[in-house]
């Protein structure tokens, strides 16, 4: 009966990482596409591809860190106030689990965002620019 619960609850993990990358996914490429007039400008004004997927990823991966760090604190919070409520006592914070968490959110960023960074890559200034 255990087994089975463990791997309801990896194949539940599994589909919502993979859930989670592909709305990474979508925003990043909603981003990418308000923003290609100024992406393309930048290409244009020299810089190289290779810059604008730093820029571009140093921004995903700020927004994912702060969202991580949210998201574990008012985890956190929650599992607080319903061990409280149903147990009558603290639940323990295993510290071991942020590396996991860490190594999990940079893979879903990554898997994410190659949709869009390879839109990115294909993105030519003077057809943006022209407003084609």
């Amino acid at each position: 009966m255990l087994d089975k619960t463990q791997m309801r609850m990896l194949l539940i993990t599994a589909l919502r990482l993979l859930s989670a990358a592909l709305g990474v996914s979508n925003l990043v490429s909603a981003n990418i596409m308000e923003r290609s007039r100024e992406l393309g400008l930048l290409k244009a004004l020299g810089a190289t591809d290779r810059a604008v997927v730093t820029l571009v990823l140093t921004e995903i991966f700020l927004a994912g860190i702060i969202g991580s760090i949210a998201g574990y604190a008012v985890g956190i919070g929650f599992a607080q106030l319903i061990g409280h409520a149903v147990f009558g006592s603290g639940i323990a914070v295993n510290w071991a689990v942020i590396p996991i968490l860490a190594a999990l959110m940079i893979l879903v960023l990554l898997l994410g965002s190659l949709p869009a960074i390879r839109m990115l890559l294909k993105l030519r200034p003077a057809i943006v620019l022209h407003g084609r």
